[in-house]
Order: C-alpha cells, then sequence, then structure tokens
C-alpha cells in the first residue's frame, strides 16, 4: 500500500515523531557529555585513577600515562598491588572511604622520593583518586622558609638598626635592634615615619637619604645627631619593584658616636702633641737664650757692682748706675720668668714671702692679661713664711691668671689675695685635702663665666680643657695642681655658670724668717778671701774677667781658664795647688762636672763651686744635687759669689 503525497499527517504520527527528535538530542547530549568527561579525565593535568568498590583499577588518565613511572597492570588493586609503598596502609583508608562514602584528603604524603597530594573521592560504583605531585612546591617553600629564617638570623644578630621604609618614608619592617633602640614592638612601629620615630620630626629630615633615592635611584649616605645626643651613620639602598621604579629603601643605622668621640680625641691629642712640642721647642730657645742673657747680666751686674765701688756716695754718676743696677736685676727676673714659659726650672725650696712673689710678678702679669682687664691686689699685712720654690709658685700665678683672662674675653677683674689662715678639725671633716694647722691661704678668682659641676668635677684632669681647639694644652690646671702638691698644700675651686672662678691654695707654714736682701751699701769686706789660690774656669770672657777683677779686689789670688782643657793643663802644671775651682758647667769641650772630676783625682781636698746660666738638663742639676757641690745661678752678684766662695772656705784659712 502507497502513501499518497500530500497526504496530512495524524496527531500519533507527529507525537512518534516529536519522541525520536528528543532521543536523538539526549543521546547527541549524553554523547557530548561523556566526550567532555572523557576529555576531562584524560586531560586533567592531575594524576587520576578511577577503581571499583573492590580497589580494581578501571581506569586512569594522560596525566598518569605521561607521568613516567610504572603503569599499572589489569587487575592491578589500588595501594595493594599498584602504589602499595606509602608510610600508612593507603588501601584501608580507601576501603573505608568507599564503604563510608566519605571524601579522604592526604597532604604532603612522601612516596618513593616525592610528595603528594591525595584526595580520595567514593561514588557509589567506587572512587575516583587524585594524586597531586608537590614535590617542587614543597621544595620552594621549604628553601623560602629557610631563606626567611637565614634573613632574620642575620639581620635579627647585627647591632645596626636595619628598616625597611616605603616611598611615604612609613615604617614596613624593622629588625629587633630597632625595635629596641625605639622601644616600641613591630605592631607599634608598622606605618610610623622614620623621621617622627627617630627625629621626633613632623617632615623629613634635611638632606634624608630618601630624598637621595628617590631623585637618584642610587644609594645615599648622611650623617645626623638623635635627640638623646647620638650621631649616626645612615645609609639607604633603595628596593625596586618588578618593573625597576623604586618602591621603597633599606635604611641602615649605624652609632658612630663612640668612633667620631676616638677621632675627636685623637685629633685633640695630635693637637696637644703639636703644643707640647711648640712649647718644648720655645723651651729649648728659652733655655739658650737665657744661657747667653745671663751671662751678660752677670757681666753687667758685676761691672756695675765694681765701678759703685770707686764712685762715693751721692754722686750723680752714682744714681745713675744705681738705676741701671736695678733695671739689670728686673732683666734677671724676666729671664728667670721666660724660663718658666719654658718649664725649665730646679727645684730650689726656701723661706719666702708670698706677697713679695706676687708683687714681683705684678708687671708681668700686667703685661700679658691686656688693659681690658684689673688686677686687684688684697694683701695679709703681715704674712706668715712658707716654704716655697719661687719659680714654681710664679708659675702656679701664672697659669691661674692667664686661665681667669681666657674666662673674661670680654673683660674683668682678677683678685689676687693672701691671707693668715688657722684651720680646725671641723673644716678637714668637710674638705678631704684638708689638715688641722696655720697656713697661707692664696686666693685668686675672677669675674669670668664660670663653670658647671661636671666641668669643676674634671679641671685638675690631664689634657682635661674647656678651650677651643689649638688654645690650650689640658696642662695648665693639672700643673697647678701638682705644684701645690710639690708644697705639701692643697687646692679648692669654687665656680658657678655666670657667677665666676675663685682658686683657693693652702700652703703650710713654717717658724724660719725670710731671708733680708742685703743693702748694697753695707760693706762686703767680711766676705773678702784671705790670700787663698782660685781657679775660675768660664769660657765668656766678660764673666770671665768680672769674676777676677771681683776676686782680686777682694784678696784673693786668681789664674782663669777658657776650657776644660786649658783648665786642666793649668792645673796639672800648678800640681793643684789651688784652694778652690770656681767653674761652669757648661764649657766648650767638657762639661764643667767632668773637669771637677778630673781635677779631684788630682787635688781631691780643693774645694768646688759651680755655675751655669742654664737651667734644663745642660745645667746637670741633678748631678750636681747628687755629687752636693754648691751651685750659684747666673746673672750672680759680687756678693752672692763671694758669700759661696767664703762659706765653702775654711774659716781658719791663711794668706798664702
Amino acid at each position: 500500500m502507497t502513501r499518497e503525497t500530500g497526504k496530512k499527517r495524524t496527531a500519533p504520527e507527529e507525537k512518534s515523531g516529536r519522541l525520536e527528535a528528543r532521543i536523538c538530542e539526549l543521546e547527541k547530549s549524553l554523547a557530548d557529555n561523556e566526550a567532555f568527561s572523557r576529555a576531562l579525565f584524560h586531560f586533567n593535568p592531575v594524576s587520576t585513577f578511577v577503581v571499583d568498590r573492590e580497589g580494581r583499577i578501571i581506569r586512569y588518565n594522560f596525566a598518569k600515562e605521561k607521568s613516567g613511572v610504572r603503569l599499572p597492570a589489569a587487575g592491578d588493586v589500588m595501594y595493594r598491588d599498584y602504589a602499595a609503598r606509602h608510610d600508612n596502609d593507603m588501601y584501608a583508608e580507601l576501603m573505608d572511604s568507599i564503604v563510608s562514602g566519605k571524601i579522604k584528603h592526604f597532604a604532603g604524603k612522601p612516596y618513593c622520593g616525592r610528595i603528594l597530594n591525595i584526595t580520595i573521592s567514593p561514588f557509589p560504583h567506587g572512587a575516583i583518586i587524585t594524586s597531586q605531585d608537590v614535590t617542587e612546591q614543597r621544595q620552594a617553600e621549604t628553601a623560602l622558609r629557610k631563606s626567611e629564617r637565614e634573613k632574620d638570623l642575620i639581620l635579627n644578630s647585627v647591632s645596626e638598626v636595619v628598616s625597611y621604609v616605603d616611598r611615604d618614608y612609613r615604617m614596613v619592617w624593622t629588625n629587633p635592634a630597632a625595635l629596641e633602640l625605639a622601644g616600641l614592638d613591630a605592631q607599634e612601629i608598622a606605618g610610623r615615619t622614620c623621621y617622627s620615630m627617630w627625629q621626633k620630626r613632623e617632615s623629613p629630615c634635611p638632606g634624608c637619604v630618601m630624598k637621595i633615592l628617590l631623585a637618584s635611584g642610587q644609594p645615599g649616605r648622611m650623617e645626623m645627631a638623635s635627640p638623646d645626643g647620638r650621631i649616626w651613620n645612615r645609609i639607604g639602598y633603595p628596593v625596586r619593584d618588578d618593573q625597576g621604579e623604586v618602591s621603597g629603601a633599606v635604611i641602615v643605622m649605624l652609632d658612630i658616636t663612640k668612633s667620631r668621640e676616638a677621632q675627636e680625641e685623637r685629633a685633640k691629642l695630635q693637637a696637644q702633641l703639636l703644643q707640647a712640642q711648640k712649647m718644648e721647642a720655645v723651651g729649648t730657645l728659652a733655655g739658650g737664650v737665657a744661657h747667653d742673657f745671663n751671662n751678660l747680666l752677670t757681666a753687667i751686674r758685676g761691672c756695675i757692682e765694681m765701678a759703685l765701688l770707686k764712685i762715693p756716695e751721692g754722686d750723680e754718676l752714682r744714681k745713675d748706675l744705681l738705676e741701671v743696677q736695678e733695671s739689670a736685676d728686673r732683666a734677671a727676673d724676666l729671664t728667670r720668668q721666660l724660663l718658666m714659659f719654658g718649664r725649665r726650672h730646679h727645684t730650689r725650696f726656701a723661706p719666702a714671702n708670698l706677697n713679695q712673689t706676687l708683687d714681683g710678678m705684678l708687671k708681668l702679669l700686667h703685661r700679658l692679661i691686656g688693659e681690658d682687664i684689673e688686677i686687684v691686689t688684697v694683701f695679709e699685712k703681715d704674712p706668715w713664711t712658707v716654704r716655697s720654690d719661687a719659680g714654681l709658685m710664679e708659675q702656679l700665678v701664672l697659669n691661674l691668671v692667664l686661665n681667669a683672662r681666657d674666662a673674661m674675653p670680654g673683660g674683668g677683674k682678677i683678685i689676687l689675695k693672701t691671707e693668715n689662715v688657722t684651720i680646725d678639725e671641723s673644716y678637714c671633716v668637710v674638705i678631704p685635702d684638708a689638715r688641722s694647722g696655720q697656713f697661707i691661704r692664696l686666693s685668686i678668682s675672677d669675674t669670668g663665666k664660670g663653670m658647671d659641676r661636671r666641668t669643676r668635677e674634671r679641671i685638675f684632669e690631664p689634657f682635661f680643657s674647656t678651650k677651643g681647639p689649638g688654645k690650650g694644652t689640658g696642662l695648665g690646671l693639672s700643673v697647678v695642681y701638682g705644684i701645690v702638691k710639690q708644697h705639701d698644700g692643697w687646692i679648692n675651686v669654687y665656680s658657678e655658670p655666670g657667677r665666676g672662678t675663685e682658686f683657693k691654695i693652702y700652703l703650710p707654714v713654717i717658724r724660719e724668717q725670710v731671708p733680708q736682701r742685703a743693702a748694697e751699701t753695707v760693706s762686703l769686706e767680711p766676705l773678702a778671701g784671705l790670700g787663698e789660690r782660685i781657679l775660675i774656669v768660664e769660657d765668656e770672657k766678660s764673666v770671665r774677667d768680672f769674676a777676677m777683677r771681683a776676686l782680686l779686689h777682694y784678696g784673693y789670688r786668681v789664674e782663669t781658664a777658657s776650657s776644660a782643657r786649658e783648665a786642666l793643663e793649668l792645673f796639672v802644671r800648678e800640681k793643684g795647688d789651688f784652694h778652690l775651682v770656681f767653674s761652669d758647667v757648661v764649657l766648650p769641650d767638657k762639661t764643667g762636672l767632668d773637669l771637677v772630676d778630673q781635677l779631684l783625682a788630682i787635688n781631691g781636698s780643693v774645694k768646688v763651686v759651680v755655675t751655669s746660666g742654664y737651667t734644663d738638663s745642660k745645667s746637670q742639676w741633678s748631678k750636681i744635687r747628687e755629687k752636693g757641690y754648691p751651685f750659684i745661678q747666673k746673672p750672680y752678684s759680687v756678693r752672692d759669689m763671694l758669700g759661696i766662695l767664703k762659706r765653702c772656705l775654711p774659716q781658719t784659712q791663711g794668706r798664702g
């Protein structure tokens, strides 16, 4: 039976057609889903297994095939026949998951030298097992953790302050040294600006290394002082992002306070050394000048004295000579004070009137301090006697007066005061160095800027100075302290900022009287000789001639020599027939002391008197004291020379 063309389809036929089309559509969709699932399964980058409820491997994906490890055989049971070398019973875990229907995760499972993340996902007919190899990831994480630990170990161990700062100057990270310095913890420090934390500022510091970094992209360096007075060396290193732009900086801060102080101390010591060397050179020059000057003054003073013997009282010429004599005496004092500047002075303690010592220095002090400073003297009317070395005492006064001058750059007043004082036991309790008894108190005060307590406590330390570089050795007050101790005394200082300074020096009293200088008009005849033979050894002709004339005039027999060789030849020729040898210490060919040793070897009974215009090592003062030879310092007067010779020669010596 044939179908007629154009005949309309019945309702059942139409329904059947739609069903067929739907079935075709579903079949196609199912085929697509299967293809997608197959592709998803096979091309999943994670190794995937499908097992049945007994654990037998049904399939595995492409990632497993490409893994390079042994593939399962048909019928292998997962975790029993295949992949069984796990550190725990993974087969039991698989069976438990299939039975319970619970998904199980195993992270970081070691297997054959690899690290795996395993997931078991059960379904009604078995389970899907994914095994992801995370060995490289774990190794990278371990390396990163190790690197972080090493970084923390290094940064936590360094004493330098290290911080990471962003472009807005805000702290991102700091090491423990920075936290300790700031007195904050990491949470409190984060987000603060570096300038507010370190410098207590509201804006970046002038010359900040961050400005240099942001502008140039290069490391920067600066020094800064923190509010607590410490000095820091700051070094900034740029930190760049992935695009190479500066995103911040690592700032390293090093405390260089001690290093800077050491540098300043070295510079200070070097300046003090140069100053000391300069003073040594000045002292050497002063010693040489003083020697020649003392020789000249010896001849000048001696010739004046000899001339005065021939001129009667009241003669106008005598007045002129007396004025010249006074000037020569002042020149001798000036020479002694010049030597004091060079500290070339051997100690000679003798009874002294402190008023006279100070009075003799006033002219020199006025010249040194200038016209804008007034010197006021308040002297004890009848001062007690002290045992003093004139040169050391003058040096003490000079150092204190010069210090007072430097404390008054705008002018002021210096007061020199002497007092007789009696110290009792109650005072000694208050002042540690004090002791009871009678003392002369010398006070030197000024109206200068004064000192604070910390400065007062250190002023007697060697090389401590409040003056600027090159303006002092720092030895002046330590020398003063030493001189006071040499005089068996003590010194106190009183000072406050803006209220001046006062030094009070206590010197013990002695019962001896100060020798009075004999009037020049008193006759020298009692000091005349009795015909004794004197050998004068002196290389300076003017001094030699003066001494010879004076001794001849006062009854001595005299021979002279200008060198040690000449003196020795004369002494030998005369078979040592001399009562006394009067020799200069410094001779052109040998020292006077070496000569004396040779002469005493010839005649051990000959008396010896030595003289010198030097006061430094050339005077051989220590050897003179050791030998016990009488010594007379140039320039000396006729009275001085006659007096020392008279004391040395036997009083019963008759004329020869």
